[in-house]
């Protein structure tokens, strides 16, 4: 609506809320005020104080609200009767009590309104009535040229919206359809154009509502209804709303809507219409889509028999050009089909009837009893059943089929036996002679020394017995793991080119490979890969023929190669050392004579400082002849009788002699308990101990002797003597502690060590009933343990 306001105040409050309400507001102050002015708004807002003053300007404009029949709203500063007076005297439609309060100005305009429209209405009324006559025909002109339009609807569409807009006097018109949860506006007239073509979500607007509900909606303000969103509404310029759902066949499909840019433009008698209108759109949609689906059942019957005749041929052709027998039969057993392969199968003409040829006719008795039983049993189950059969050709022939039988039924639900016979004859005959072939290569992969595996680059799929025999471990507890698992890591590398056996990368080839199997040691073995088909796809076959038997008897040869050239040196050796040694000898005892009888000459203490000096050479004399011995008895044999040794002379001496050695590596702690006397030889043991203090004292660097430790112990375990040498040195990895009692191993420099040592030791604690072991760890040091038996009986002790 459009207001003057007369105030002095260009910032006035209620004309300030009229604005935010959306009405269109001039103010003036008094005099520019002429009756165009008046003529232009609906309302003239005006304050009690300017009607006191009664100047000529307001008496004149009294005149011009009179003639232009503008409604006046009047402006109090209280209730009493004095402020009202002025505002009664000139007639005032209603009034606005101070302080203005937004809440109060809007109610009030909102009842103003409608009393203004009311009276408008009334206004109008009579012409209405008249008008209604006209809407009526207009509204069967319509429908009239609707059906001259056809069954274009498009062009329906756009002729109703038009004539609705007309008709109810509306600003705008528009047609929406429903597309999912959108309401898609497929036609629009009058200022509504600009939303053709457009969607909005169903669920968000008034209209959306409308058509969810399946309900017309009407609102005369849309600033005043809460089921509006009123800021789309006022971005599109809409005050007032009448929302018509179009049905089709009582289902709601879309909607006819009109609006206005200004309120309370709609009336019942425009509601009652719009109706019509959406009553005669929906019926002309039903008649289009009834239509369109007439259409579209006509295509598709054609389409229909078109395919069904084609799908007919295409059928014939299928089973007359397949190698399968096919034929169909009546529960009755009576053939109602045969394709062509049936019929050259058994020699039937083209023509002939095989409705009227009896089984036993084509078939011997015992194979037609076997197949109508057969038939019998998947008439009787309903399901679909698979055999094997053996049917002669018209020659005597057998031939092998697999039928597949299955139940059909026709269009008055009878039901047919269907089967599809293929001729398997060659393959079963591939099939046995394959399951031949697989048993013979099965006997011969179970039954050969050498290790299989099969697998595809991956799990291992099959081993056979020898295997299971290399690897010390089940074929279930092979089988699904990979055979590079038990490959020594060193020969990993070298392995996998063997182990695929593709072309280029090793197949066809042998190699030697190391295996570790899980409960340890090192098995050498010499393998090939070699590609083949297993259980029908490609696989690798791998053959490891052991060798580590092999390697054990080379080693001993070399070995006793070795000692054979040392036997062979041995005699020449201890003779040359044996002449210079008795020299050494004859002289220590004549420096030990010699020694008694200056005594006197001596200061105190001299004399025993020098006899334990002299004692102590003596016994590295006798270490140099026992080592001696050993030369000769390592290639000759030992012929040395044993006798009761006490263990801890022996391991007083061994520290003796190695003292110098192991001073400047490790601080030497001894752990010695009472022990029983072992049978041996007493320089043997020492020999013994001695080997395995310097071996000790090699593993720890020279420098810090603090800072590591050499543990001698001797203890009784079980009437056995042990002797346990601990170091604190750099330890020895699995490879190396498998192989450090061998003949001629050595880790040290070439020219430091002969690799003799520590086989000498197991020799000499073996030859006496005992056992040597070793266990280590890298980078924290390793232990030897000696066990002796105690003595069994009485001996010379030493």
């Amino acid at each position: 609506m459009r207001f003057l306001l007369l105030s002095r105040d260009g910032d006035h409050p209620i004309g300030a809320e009229l604005t935010r309400m959306g009405h269109e507001v001039v103010v003036a102050s008094g005099p520019e005020v002429t009756a165009a002015t008046i003529s232009l708004v609906d309302v003239l807002v005006v304050g009690a104080e300017q009607v006191r003053e009664k100047s000529d300007w307001f008496n004149r404009l009294r005149a011009q609200i009179r003639a232009a029949e503008v409604s006046v709203l009047g402006m109090v500063a209280n209730l009493t009767d004095e402020e009202l007076a002025p505002l009664m005297e000139i007639g005032v439609d209603d009034y606005l009590v101070a302080p203005f309060h937004p809440v109060d100005v809007r109610a009030r305009i909102a009842l103003f309104e409608r009393r203004c429209y009311a009276f408008m209405r009334r206004q109008s009324h009579e012409e209405s009535a008249r008008g209604e006559i006209e809407r009526l025909a207009a509204i069967i002109q319509t429908q009239n040229d609707i059906a001259l339009a056809g069954l274009d609807l498009d062009v329906v569409m756009r002729l109703i919206a038009e004539r609705a807009m007309i008709l109810c006097g509306a600003g705008g018109a528009a047609v929406g359809i429903i597309e999912g949860e959108e309401m898609f506006y497929r036609v629009c007239t009058g200022y509504s154009k600009q939303f053709e073509g457009g969607r909005i979500p169903i669920s968000s607007t008034m209209a959306g509502s409308s058509v969810l509900r399946g309900e017309v909606m009407r609102t005369d303000d849309t600033e005043r209804d809460p089921r509006v969103n009123v800021e789309v509404a006022r971005r599109n310029k809409v005050r007032s709303m009448l929302n018509v759902p179009l049905k089709r066949d009582n289902q709601t499909v879309g909607l006819l809507s009109i609006a206005s840019q200004v309120p309370y433009a709609f009336v019942d008698s425009d509601e009652r219409t719009l109706e019509l209108m959406a009553g005669l759109l929906g019926a002309a949609m039903g008649n289009a889509a009834e239509h369109a689906a007439k259409q579209a059942l006509m295509t598709e019957v054609a389409s229909i028999v078109t395919a069904l005749q084609e799908s007919q041929h295409l059928f014939d052709s299928f089973l007359n050009n397949n190698p399968a027998l096919a034929y169909m039969k009546d529960e009755s057993g009576r053939r109602v089909f045969v394709n062509e392969p049936f019929r050259r199968f058994f020699g039937l003409s083209p023509g002939a009837d095989v409705s009227t040829i009896p089984d036993d006719q084509l078939m011997p008795a015992e194979t037609v009893a076997h197949l109508q039983e057969q038939d019998d049993q998947a008439f009787k189950s309903g399901q679909p059943t698979v055999s094997e059969s053996m049917i002669p050709t018209p020659d005597g022939e057998p031939r092998q089929f697999l039928t597949y039988r299955f139940i059909a039924r026709d269009s008055s639900g009878r039901r047919f036996l269907g089967g599809v016979s293929f001729d398997i004859t060659e393959r079963k005959a591939a099939e046995e002679a394959l399951r031949r072939s697989e048993e013979s290569f099965r006997a011969l992969i179970e039954g050969s020394p050498e290790a299989i595996f099969v697998h595809r680059g991956g799990p291992l799929l099959y081993v056979n017995p020898s295997a299971c025999s290399f690897l010390r471990l089940k074929a279930n507890e092979l089988v699904g793991r990979s055979l590079l698992d038990f490959v020594h890591p060193e020969d990993r590398a070298a392995a996998v080119g063997m182990l695929d056996g593709l072309p280029g990368r090793g197949a066809h080839r042998v190699r030697e490979i190391r295996f570790l199997p899980p409960d340890g040691g090192v098995l050498t073995a010499e393998i090939s890969g070699l590609r083949l088909v297993f259980a029908g796809q490609p696989a690798t076959l791998v053959s490891a023929r052991d060798l580590t038997e092999r390697r054990q008897i080379q080693a001993r040869l070399v070995v006793a190669d070795r000692l054979a050239s040392v036997g062979t040196l041995a005699a020449g050796v201890a003779h040359e050392i044996n002449n210079p040694l008795a020299f050494v000898i004859s002289n220590l005892s004549f420096l030990t004579e010699e020694l008694h009888a200056i005594a006197g000459l001596l200061p105190a203490g001299r004399l025993d400082e020098l006899e334990e000096v002299l004692e102590e050479t003596n016994e590295g004399v006798n270490r140099v002849r026992l080592i001696v011995q050993d030369l000769k008895t390592f290639s000759r044999g030992d012929e040395e009788q044993p006798t009761a040794v006490d263990l801890r002379r022996v391991i007083d001496s061994a520290l003796a002699l190695a003292r110098g050695e192991l001073r400047h590596r490790a601080t030497v702690v001894k752990e010695l308990y009472d022990v029983p006397l072992v049978e041996g030889s007493e320089a043997r043991f020492g020999q013994v101990v001695l080997n395995l203090l310097i071996n000790a004292a090699h593993a720890i660097s020279a420098g810090q002797p603090d800072k590591n430790e050499i543990r001698v112990v001797l203890r009784s375990e079980s009437n056995h003597a042990i002797i346990e040498v601990k170091d604190t040195g750099c330890g020895m990895s699995p490879e190396v502690l498998s192989r450090i009692f061998d003949p001629f191993y050595t880790t040290k420099p070439v020219g430091v060590g002969t690799g003799l040592g520590l086989s000498i030791c197991h020799g000499i604690i073996t030859g006496f009933g005992g056992e040597i072991s070793a266990t280590s760890e890298m980078g924290k040091g390793s232990v030897f343990r000696i066990s002796l038996p105690a003595i069994r009986q009485k001996l010379k002790a030493v």
